[in-house]
């Protein structure tokens, strides 16, 4: 008699139950997602280290700090400064605008819409673009090439910020997080703590990315500028994942 006839027809369902591959828990995937969305911001604050120190004093990413700079050299009189803050605005604008076109709203019970991966592919070709000109400018851009890579950046960090807010992740920008501090105090103080700990991690990665960044700047600022698209490059395989989850 083989092995197979000792399994009764009650002990067979039961055998063949367990068999049956273990289901993801249903946590797995908003896990995942958090992770990237700290990446995300991780990457942003390295982008505007780069901006700052490398570029004249423009933030690429965080456009308020970006419009503040703008209306102080609107008070000097000082047309360059005015110049790149504005470049930097109007170009971050846009990327919002394209970014939300290609995302779209943001849809109940989706955790990482395909659309939202599109619009970071279309980031990270900016990335490389902008890499390759900071390189190609051995990291010291002037005139029209520098306002072109604040235009590029800023660009990219516009539709990045459009793709996570159409993820509708409790208020996750993961480019700026004076919002982000605010509904996280403000939900602690009604004892709504939930999300909390997605929201510090979120405002940790910001001050991460810029911490490495500036360690960087001084004496490998090309290096400084790759982490953002290497890390964004990070974050698009891990959606991928998250396809299939909703």
């Amino acid at each position: 008699m083989t092995a197979s006839s000792d399994l009764t027809p009650a002990a067979a369902p039961a055998a063949a139950a367990g068999a049956r591959p273990r289901t993801p828990s249903p946590a797995a995937p908003l896990r995942l997602r958090a992770a990237l969305l700290m990446l995300l911001t991780f990457g942003a604050g390295t982008t505007d280290i780069v901006g700052f120190l490398g570029m004249e004093k423009v933030f690429t990413a965080n456009m308020t700090g970006n419009i503040v700079l703008f209306g102080l050299a609107a008070g000097e009189g000082n047309g360059a400064d005015l110049a790149r803050c504005g470049a930097a605005t109007l170009a971050f604008a846009l990327g919002l605008l394209a970014g939300f076109l290609v995302a779209g709203r943001p849809r109940p019970g989706r955790i990482w819409p395909p659309r939202v991966t599109a619009v970071l592919g279309f980031v990270l070709a900016l990335q490389t673009v902008f890499l390759a000109g900071w390189a190609l400018a051995d990291a010291e851009p002037r005139g029209g090439a520098l306002l072109a890579l604040i235009a590029v950046s800023s660009t990219a960090m516009g539709a990045q910020t459009a793709a996570a807010r159409s993820l509708s992740a409790d208020g996750i920008t993961t480019t700026f997080v004076t919002g982000t501090l605010t509904s996280m105090m403000g939900a602690l103080a009604v004892g709504q703590g939930a999300a909390s700990g997605l929201r510090t991690g979120v405002i940790l990665s910001l001050a991460a990315g810029a911490a490495v960044a500036g360690a960087l700047m001084t004496g490998s600022p090309v290096l400084a500028a790759a982490l953002s698209p290497l890390v964004l490059a990070a974050v698009i395989l891990g959606a991928f994942r998250l396809h299939r989850a909703g």
